[in-house]
């Protein structure tokens, strides 16, 4: 599967993985100038910004190594203009990161981290 199919495929089982546990999901690849969001959730009062990694079996790191400080530092950007844009002034918010890991013939595993990493002035 090409990269792109991929990561298509990811979030569409991360969406469907925090659907599955009561969540709602508001955006999807949400873009600002220096970052993305790949799903941007909630629960109750609770803002969730979520980066799902998908990867087959032949990477030889975990998914969740991928996500670096610069990675981070997108996110969060990306994170902020979406309250910026949507008006949102006061919000729980967390941010997560949801991995998928498929092996030839079995079902993916999914990992959810949540509070990956934490942000302050959210």
């Amino acid at each position: 599967m090409n990269s792109y199919l991929l990561g298509v495929s990811g979030e569409s089982i991360a969406e469907k993985h925090y659907l599955s546990l009561g969540y709602k999901v508001l955006a999807k690849n949400f873009r600002s100038h220096q970052g993305e969001i790949d799903l941007v959730a909630s629960l109750g009062s609770l803002l969730v910004f979520i980066e799902v990694k998908n990867y087959s079996y032949r990477n030889f790191c975990p998914p969740a190594a991928a996500i670096r400080k610069s990675k981070k530092e997108n996110i969060v950007h990306a994170a902020r203009y979406y309250l910026y844009k949507n008006k949102i002034k006061e919000t729980n918010c967390r941010f997560d990161v949801l991995t998928i890991t498929r092996h030839l013939g079995n079902d993916p595993i999914i990992e959810r981290i949540e509070n990956a990493f934490e942000v302050t002035g959210c």
